[in-house]
């Protein structure tokens, strides 16, 4: 039964005016009336809003539907293409329809720039100024956006190639040749696949080519209910004439209500063109026209706000709506005795009052003080006020402020929901360590078959992939892996002392890539335990690899089972909190890293797991998701204008209103020009040659506006617009539009503490240990006693309030030395100058707790391998061997990584330098990497010297002389050398007769390297200076220095003391119960630190370590 209603209505009006309920009311009496299901048809702008749409249309509707009247414009098309492949219509498609993803495309567009760019098929050239561009992310971006447009305006490769003669654009050749190239690449790869843009088309063209088909369609749809029609695109503005227009068929047209407001744009991006709404009379000249002027959502503060926005942007004629909106008249509602809260709870009358006003604009003084400014309304809407944080929505503009706003949020204990399509599936931490695991699968998969096919042993770092130790390392550190940097150090020397002890001289970089495909070369002990634990995961996954048959899905599968993540992840999504939400996230990842191997294997029938990891790899965008899989509770959502359409909140935070971010006036499509060729199409070539680039700015600054008037309108009862304001940023001027300052000049807003019992303990002792504010300090232990009372918090133990649970109040894990009492005390060379220096320092690096070796020392490293495995060789063949061990490094090919290949060459011509002048200064080689253990005996504790030396070499006067090759930046005064520890501590050694013993030892073996004896070295006893040294040198070869420094400490004098006592006084220091924390005077002030946040010296040390 059709509806009593004209045969077109076109519903007007702002934001908030209930337009989509003017639809959803036609839909219900529609059905009311005995309407069937079938003949009707919603159509919205996106999935999402159409899935809220058949939400409310369920929950109100009084029956129950077999099909889904509601679909987004895409959905429909390609609903109608699917059913003309039945019919038999599309005689060249012989399979289901399919529809290609975003990631999928932007992956064959990747593949083929990446093609051209090796050589590989016919050229295309791309104008000079566009070469830098052509691997980027972005410049794939405007491709799909110039491929969309092709699609929408049914233009041909040869069309965009003789508009690119006859304007002088070589890029639209370029594009055109690629667009040929795309569509033979997807007819080949995906024969039943279809474009997003170019499913609208091929619906238009179904219908067009046949008529029945269309008169069958038109003779079904009884009533067209059409949302938003401003977001369309000029593709759907023909499909809508087709279906709905009286001119297109002799069938009746369905009757039609289209809802639209041109000041509310926010599908710009997909081409949709506002002043296109204008043509709707020429479609439906007999249109009624329907204008609501009644607010219903936004309060009349908002609504005024609202219509200063929307008069600075232009009316399409025909379409014009009032702009100024009126306050309909509302029925009073009953009031409670008392205020509740959203969860029955009782409110205080006096703090549950509103702390905004309809409309706030405020600035703050940095981006940090901005999201912790919404956090506290946020904390104090929730606990003040009872409001659930599902009431309250953030909007910003851009991906960068949804991850900042969702780590300071999620800081305090707010919970947050994001789109789960703002992140790639590559990307997402629960999935990458999979991905990982499957390439390690693969590389050994690889060796394995080197392996059986040559007969010979296959590097770990060899293979198609050569995946370096980065991989193994976030592997061992993912949440597949639990371990610690500490626990990758014990493991990286673990693994080098057994390759050293077995005769090997490979990096531990090498060793961990082989030690995670092979648990054989695992050492025994704690080091090993998240190592095996990833080399299970890692068997199962090469177990399912061997079966017959195994794709990408069945291959993560095994890897996710037998990593037990699963389990785990469950039962915490099953609580409350914080980890529940990333439990959540986590589960959904997986699911979309599975649909995304399933949906490949689909498509790629016999796909190999490679070649799905290598797909997935080149994905540089999201894959498109209806909502979140996993349970929500009540959380307060970060998104962009274009998700936040349609929708409404009571308190919107629209954030980032800065100058230059928003409004963003980049000219879209600007690399390749593409706006320009649309207005070839849409406004003629003598129009378009008129159009200058303060023409298409002015454009761009208009649909800033329209999305920051999608924006502002969310609000129902508060809006709140932030700002930063420093000497860095600055305000937009669309904070001024919404909320001008008051007389003229705005002030910072001054952002408290955040209303979270943490923020309120950590504040509380933080002035409590304040010397400087006595009074407040007193007041502050006094709330902590009361707080640290039981009677006072409802039996609760409140978390860091008891001193007793501070870090340095604790009791200490231990009370004895860290040596055994009778046994001398062991101490290294290069380690009595930071004894002497703060023994805490020496403790924190004996402890691993030092930060991760940089690159920096891992190149340094490296130098040092090549001048002990070649000590005698000239410059160019120290060369050629650093280029072909650096690789080890994993260095990116960035001018960075150069900088350090080129600062390496120059360290080892330095060190060619001083080879090729040690006979010129009377010395010769007799060894490197020498070992000795000397017992230096002392009043107090003896001490145990041992170390290994870079080279040992005698003067003409016969003595040893040890030199240490010095890779660091930096290098010590004149002054200092004569009294240097290190340089002291190896004449120390010398004078016990180390020098002998390591020369003894080459004589013995007849080889100058020293690095493969296997017995530990005889103790030697130190008894004095018997002249035997003949000094000690630093050699440095990483200064900034065009020539290597050789500072050297003169030979120790027969009565001197001082060496001896310097290494005594070391071992007593860090012999006793407690290490000492010192600074030094020339360091400043706690700037050398190892681990400040320990130090009860500095700062940071002690809020830790002091009551």
């Amino acid at each position: 039964m059709q509806p009593a209603t004209t045969t077109t209505r076109m519903i007007l009006g702002a934001p908030g005016t209930g337009k989509t309920e003017e639809l959803l009311r036609s839909a219900l009496e529609f059905l009311s009336d005995d309407g069937n299901p079938a003949h009707l048809l919603v159509l919205t702008p996106s999935r999402v809003s159409a899935t809220r749409f058949r939400e409310d249309l369920t929950a109100r509707a009084n029956r129950t539907m077999s099909t889904a009247p509601v679909r987004a414009w895409q959905a429909y098309a390609f609903d109608v293409i699917r059913r003309a492949h039945v019919e038999g219509l599309l005689p060249g498609l012989e399979f289901n329809p399919k529809l290609i993803s975003g990631p999928e495309q932007d992956v064959m567009i990747g593949e083929l720039l990446a093609g051209h760019a090796a050589g590989e098929g016919a050229a295309i050239f791309w104008p000079a100024d566009l070469h830098e561009a052509l691997p980027t992310r972005g410049f794939r971006h405007e491709i799909r956006d110039f491929f969309d447009r092709m699609a929408e305006y049914q233009l041909s490769a040869e069309q965009v190639k003789e508009l690119a003669q006859q304007w002088n654009r070589p890029e639209w050749d370029a594009v055109a040749r690629l667009h040929t190239e795309y569509q033979q690449v997807r007819r080949l790869r995906m024969p039943h696949g279809f474009d997003p843009a170019a499913l609208i088309h091929q619906a238009c063209a179904v219908f067009l080519e046949n008529p029945e088909f269309l008169a069958k369609e038109r003779e079904q749809l009884q009533l067209v209910l059409i949302d938003d029609m401003q977001e369309a695109t000029p593709a759907i503005y023909r499909l809508l004439d087709i279906l709905c227009g009286a001119e297109s068929s002799p069938e009746p047209a369905p009757h039609t209500h289209i809802t639209l407001c041109t000041d509310t744009v926010v599908q710009g991006f997909r081409g949709a063109r506002p002043q296109y709404a204008g043509q709707l009379k020429q479609i439906f000249p007999h249109a009624q026209l329907v204008s609501l002027q009644n607010s219903y959502r936004m309060p009349a503060k908002v609504a005024e706000a609202w219509s200063a926005v929307a008069t600075r942007i232009p009316v399409v004629p025909g379409v014009r709506h009032p702009r100024t909106l009126a306050q309909p008249e509302r029925e009073p509602e009953e009031q409670a005795l008392w205020e509740l809260g959203d969860d029955g709870s009782l409110l205080d009358p006096i703090k549950s009052q509103p702390a905004l006003t309809e409309l706030t604009g405020i600035t703050v003084e940095s981006p940090q003080h901005e999201a912790r400014f919404v956090a506290q309304q946020l904390l104090e809407d929730y606990l003040y006020r009872g409001k659930s944080y599902a009431r309250s929505a953030i909007i910003v503009r851009n991906g960068a402020d949804i991850s900042r706003f969702k780590r300071v949020l999620q800081s305090q204990g707010i919970p947050v929901q994001t789109s789960n399509a703002a992140t790639p599936v590559r990307d997402e931490p629960a999935v990458r360590p999979f991905l990982d695991a499957l390439a390690l699968v693969l590389q050994g998969k690889e060796q394995q078959i080197a392996a059986d096919t040559t007969g010979a042993e296959i590097p770990s770092s060899s293979g198609s992939r050569k995946l370096g130790v980065d991989v193994a390392l976030a592997l061992l550190t993912s949440r597949l892996g639990n371990a610690s940097p500490m626990d990758v150090r014990r493991l990286r020397q673990r693994l080098r002392a057994n390759e050293l002890r077995a005769g090997g001289n490979r990096a531990s970089d090498e060793l961990i890539v082989e030690a995670l495909l092979d648990s054989s070369t695992l050492p025994e002990g704690e080091a090993s335990v998240a190592a095996r634990r990833i080399n299970r995961v890692l068997a199962a996954g090469t177990e399912a690899l061997e079966v017959e048959g195994a794709n990408a899905e069945t291959v993560l599968w095994a890897l996710w089972d037998a990593s037990g993540l699963g389990t785990r992840w469950r039962h915490i999504a099953m609580e409350n909190g914080v980890g529940s939400e990333r439990a959540h996230r986590d589960l959904d990842a997986m699911i979309g890293l599975f649909e995304a191997a399933a949906r490949y294997a689909d498509q790629m029938p016999g796909a190999t797991p490679a070649q799905f990891l290598d797909y997935i790899e080149a994905q540089d965008l999201p894959m498109d998701t209806l909502a979140q899989r996993g349970a929500q509770g009540a959380a307060v959502e970060i998104m962009t204008p274009a998700l936040a359409a349609g929708r409404q909140w009571d308190t919107v935070y629209v954030a980032g209103l800065q100058e230059g971010s928003w409004p963003n006036t980049t000219v879209r499509g600007s690399l390749l020009n593409t706006q320009q060729l649309v207005d070839i199409v849409d406004l003629g070539p003598e129009a378009a040659r008129s159009i200058s680039t303060a023409d298409r700015l002015r454009d761009t600054r208009y649909d800033e506006l329209r999305m920051f008037s999608t924006a502002i309108s969310r609000a129902s009862e508060h809006l709140v617009c932030t700002a930063v304001s420093s000497g860095d940023d600055e305000p937009s001027e669309f904070l001024d539009i919404v909320a001008p300052a008051p007389g003229g000049e705005r002030v910072k807003t001054e952002v408290r503490r955040p209303m979270t019992l943490r923020a309120l303990i950590a504040e509380l002792r933080q002035w409590a240990e304040n010397p400087e504010d006595p009074y407040r300090s007193l007041a502050a232990i006094e709330l902590l006693r009361r707080l640290n009372n039981r009677q006072n918090t409802a039996g609760l133990e409140l978390p860091g309030v008891s001193p007793g649970s501070w870090w340095g109040m604790l009791p200490l894990s231990s009370s004895g030395s860290g040596f055994v009492a009778d046994r001398p005390v062991p101490i290294s060379p290069s380690r009595v100058a930071t004894i002497l220096k703060s023994p805490l320092d020496w403790f924190v690096s004996a402890s691993r707790a030092e930060a991760a070796t940089d690159v920096s020392r891992s190149l340094g490293t490296l130098v040092h391998e090549i001048a002990e495995d070649m000590p005698k060789a000239p410059s160019h063949e120290l060369i050629p061997e650093l280029h072909r061990r650096i690789t080890r490094l994993g260095l990116p090919d960035t001018w960075e990584s150069h900088k350090l290949v080129e600062r390496a060459e120059t360290m080892l011509g330095k060190f060619a330098s001083y080879v090729a002048e040690l006979s010129s200064n009377d010395r010769e080689l007799v060894g490197v990497e020498g070992s000795f253990s000397v017992l230096v005996p002392g009043p107090a504790k003896d001490a145990l010297l041992s170390g290994r030396v870079d080279r040992l070499e005698r003067n003409r006067l016969g003595n040893f002389v040890i030199i240490d090759l010095k890779t660091g930046a930096n290098q010590p005064v004149k002054a200092d050398l004569e009294r240097h520890p290190q340089l002291a501590s190896y004449q120390v050694a010398l004078e016990a007769g180390a020098g002998q013993q390591m020369a003894q030892t080459v004589r013995a073996t007849g080889d100058q390297d020293l690095t493969h004896e296997k017995a530990r070295p005889e103790e030697l006893l130190y008894a004095g200076v018997h002249e035997l040294s003949g000094g000690a040198v630093l050699v440095q070869l990483g200064t900034s220095a065009k020539k290597y420094n050789a500072q050297e400490q003169p030979p120790l004098e027969e009565k001197s003391t001082w060496a001896a006592e310097l290494i005594n006084r070391a071992a007593e220091l860090i012999s006793g119960t407690t290490v000492q924390a010192r600074h030094a005077s020339s360091a400043g002030f706690g700037i050398q630190c190892s681990l400040p946040e320990i130090c009860p010296l500095c700062s940071r040390g002690r809020q830790v370590t002091q009551s």
